[in-house]
């Protein structure tokens, strides 16, 4: 019975302690993603304007 509440007693402060932090924000990985989302938008527009040059001149030939 003594091991019973001694364990009790010894658990208590460690159920009603703070709550876990959360985990940190992805410091390596969130910087890259944007980075890849500008160039990805910067490729596309630049293929765009490619294909309206493309169209412009076999139009014009």
């Amino acid at each position: 019975m003594k091991c019973a509440v001694l364990f009790c007693l010894s658990a208590l402060p460690v159920a009603c302690g703070p709550p876990p932090e959360p985990p940190a924000a992805n410091v390596i990985g969130d910087p890259l993603e944007k980075s890849l989302d500008k160039a990805r938008a910067a490729e596309s527009l630049n293929s765009q304007r490619k294909d309206g040059l493309d169209e412009a001149v076999d139009a014009a030939n």
